[in-house]
């Protein structure tokens, strides 16, 4: 019976551990992930939504439709006194007599009503509106595409430093038995003290570095759940195993305008916001009404059916223009020297269209060429390693000749699956690049 609880608890625990982990295969999968749990872009979609909440606001403030509803039920629990001729009352003639005024229950109901006839302003944040929210589309392509070479660039941190760990592993054999080697001709005394301890650190050095890389994959593997909103806890792997030598084919390079018109949506809405500032130093002309009922009563009563109610009503226009003052004329400048300020980040960012799709094509090509050299020059440097170890063995070559062929064949190997996976990231720059337009 414990056995079987004991194994209950254990499948818990596995299962557990299999759901939190994340597997991803390929950068699109990882793309495709982010696109459902990012917070960032989850943000941007809430602000589209709001410029749109924000342009059906706009609309309504064309007309600016402003009313209320009130009603007033009041208790004048002490009447005003009024001084009369005590004489109409049968008094004493020069004298007078109190006398209280009024009704002790009025009741009130009164409607008004008031819509803009002539409003400038309102027609230029309409506009504004519709800039705004075209500007805010724009903005949320561009930060997905800042955010997806963000990701893909550290994705491709990890495949490289995935495959210098798994070269390091057999470096660290390769080192290992250098050191066999030079501790049996040691023990044979065909080797110096200073030969074997020189062959020591040169295998404890590839070791450390075996975990350096171990801690920068964890490091960016970090950095990769911080990008795509995921929790510590939860742990993810990358298996994707690039092909290093995979022949590539030459990619289309798409001139992408998404910051140019990013700019210009901008300009546009700096532009906009300039006019609507001066839009609000124009006159606006209303339409208004008020309907209005009283009641006067003696009795305590919300509606006495034996009074009347008195009706008053009243239509008219009303032209309204506000004298500008500093904090206006302030607002004003400021938006006209952010138009100009935009205008001028747009022609830039149209400028910079041809060459950022030349750079990406430059990239492509030099990553291409490193990775063609680094190739031979890996094959070059494992050669003359294979051959010096060799040459060492049969006492030919000194060790430090041997160890300096060993290291630089350990870095040509570095560099070779750095290129490598360099073009794969160039590629994905450009895919991501031709995506957003």
């Amino acid at each position: 019976m414990k056995k079987h609880i004991f194994l209950l608890i254990l499948f818990s625990i596995n299962n557990y551990e299999l759901k939190c982990q994340l597997i991803f295969n390929s950068l699109e999968q990882v793309l495709s992930y982010t696109k459902e749990k990012s917070s960032s872009i989850k943000s941007n979609s809430i602000k589209i939504e709001q410029a749109e909440k924000g342009k059906l606001a706009a609309i309504a403030s064309i007309i600016d439709l402003n009313g209320n509803v009130s009603l007033n039920v009041n208790q004048n629990t002490r009447l005003p006194v009024s001084l009369f001729p005590a004489e109409a009352f049968g008094g004493t003639p020069g004298t007078y007599q109190e006398i209280q005024t009024g009704i002790p229950f009025t009741n009130n109901l009164s409607q008004y009503g008031e819509l803009k006839l002539i409003n400038i302003s309102g027609w230029k944040s309409l506009k504004l509106a519709k800039i705004n929210l075209d500007y805010s589309k724009t903005e949320s392509q561009l930060n997905e595409k800042q955010l997806f070479e963000n990701i893909a660039a550290t994705y491709y941190n990890i495949i490289t430093l995935n495959e210098q760990l798994k070269t390091t592993k057999l470096n660290v054999q390769a080192s290992d038995t250098i050191y066999q080697i030079v501790e049996n001709k040691f023990n044979s005394g065909l080797a110096r003290q200073q030969d074997l301890n020189e062959a020591k650190a040169n295998s404890i050095s590839i070791k450390e570095n075996e975990t350096q890389i171990s801690f920068l994959i964890e490091q960016h593997y970090i950095a990769l759940k911080i990008l795509i909103d995921i929790d510590s806890q939860e742990i993810i792997e990358i298996n994707e195993k690039p092909l290093l030598d995979k022949s590539t084919e030459n990619p289309q390079f798409l001139e992408n305008r998404l910051t140019y018109n990013s700019m210009f949506a901008k300009e546009m809405l700096a532009t906009h916001t300039y006019k609507q500032n001066k839009s609000n130093l124009l006159p606006t002309l209303s339409f208004f009404a008020s309907n209005s009922n009283q009641q006067f009563s003696s009795n305590f009563s919300l509606f006495d059916r034996n009074v009347n109610w008195i009706n008053s009503n009243y239509i008219g226009l009303k032209a309204t223009w506000s004298i500008p003052n500093a904090n206006t004329i302030s607002q004003l400048t400021k938006s006209k020297y952010e138009y100009l300020l935009a205008k001028e980040n747009r022609k830039h960012s149209e400028i910079q269209i041809k060459n950022n799709s030349k750079q990406l094509e430059s990239e492509f090509n030099k990553a291409i060429s490193k990775r063609e050299s680094d190739r031979i020059l890996n094959e070059l440097k494992r050669d003359t390693y294979i051959k010096n170890k060799e040459n060492y063995i049969e006492g030919i070559l000194s060790l430090d000749q041997l160890l300096n062929s060993y290291n630089a064949m350990v870095n040509s190997q570095y560099n070779y699956s750095t290129s490598s996976v360099n073009v794969l990231l160039s590629i994905s720059k450009i895919n991501i690049n031709n995506n957003y337009q």
